[in-house]
């Protein structure tokens, strides 16, 4: 098992390494995930959050910041005209579904804000090191489907956003060393009981992340930012082309 997590880690820190000398943002949520990247990083990654002003993401962030002394640059939705957005993405990506409309928002608006080239995302660490909830629900339940469906429909799509805002995306869980390794990046290496994402967390420990960080239960982003329920309340009126 530690071999393992020695791996990931330098694996993970030569991703990061590859960044040095470019102006990266992070899409900083306040979990394990972005804040794992965020320490490897040294902090060198400038953070930026997202969400409505009464969102969970906003509360972890401002919580995660006063706990990492870190300055998050926060994009507030309250008074934004997302339909905007939503119409934009449907001709980036005419039959993505409304569950993808919620979480690719999140990232979507984001880049919009940021004037960094490069943008950081902790993309693959669910799939990979068994972040869902369902992976510790269902012991029989293999990543393989995740991870073709992250390969062939979400990282393409992802890609067409960020080049309409001129931006890169950065995916070091996502990384070829990452790949490389990723046979023994088992679901026995990362569910322990009730607890999944073990290499990550045992990782954050040795970057000395605080507990509170990398014990955090997480929440999708379009939950967290506060997007789905306005998904939910305008369900009538964002897809105008049905």
């Amino acid at each position: 098992m530690q071999n393992i997590v020695d791996d990931v880690y330098e694996e993970l820190k030569a991703a990061v390494e590859k960044t040095a000398g470019k102006p990266c943002a992070i899409a900083y949520s306040g979990g394990l995930d972005s804040s794992l990247l965020l320490a490897i990083s040294d902090y060198k990654y400038i953070p930026y959050t997202l969400g409505f002003s009464d969102s969970r993401d906003i509360e972890n962030v401002d919580d995660a910041s006063m706990i990492l002394k870190l300055q998050v640059k926060k994009i507030i939705l309250d008074d934004m005209d997302i339909q905007s957005y939503i119409d934009q993405l449907l001709k980036i990506d005419p039959k993505i579904t409304r569950m993808e409309m919620g979480y690719e928002l999140v990232l979507f608006i984001l880049m919009d804000f940021i004037p960094e080239k490069y943008v950081v995302t902790g993309q693959g660490a669910d799939e990979i090191f068994y972040g869902y909830r369902r992976f510790i629900d269902n012991p029989r339940l293999k990543n393989d489907t995740y991870m073709n469906r992250l390969f062939n429909v979400t990282l393409p799509r992802e890609r067409k956003m960020a080049e309409y805002y001129d931006k890169e995306l950065i995916t070091p869980y996502l990384s070829p060393g990452i790949m490389r390794i990723r046979h023994n990046i088992t679901r026995e290496n990362n569910i322990q009981g009730n607890r999944n994402k073990i290499i990550l967390r045992e990782i954050a420990q040795k970057v000395a992340l605080p507990e509170e960080i990398y014990n955090r239960s997480k929440t999708a982003a379009q939950y967290g930012s506060g997007i789905n329920k306005y998904l939910l309340r305008q369900s009538d009126k964002i897809y105008r082309n049905e």
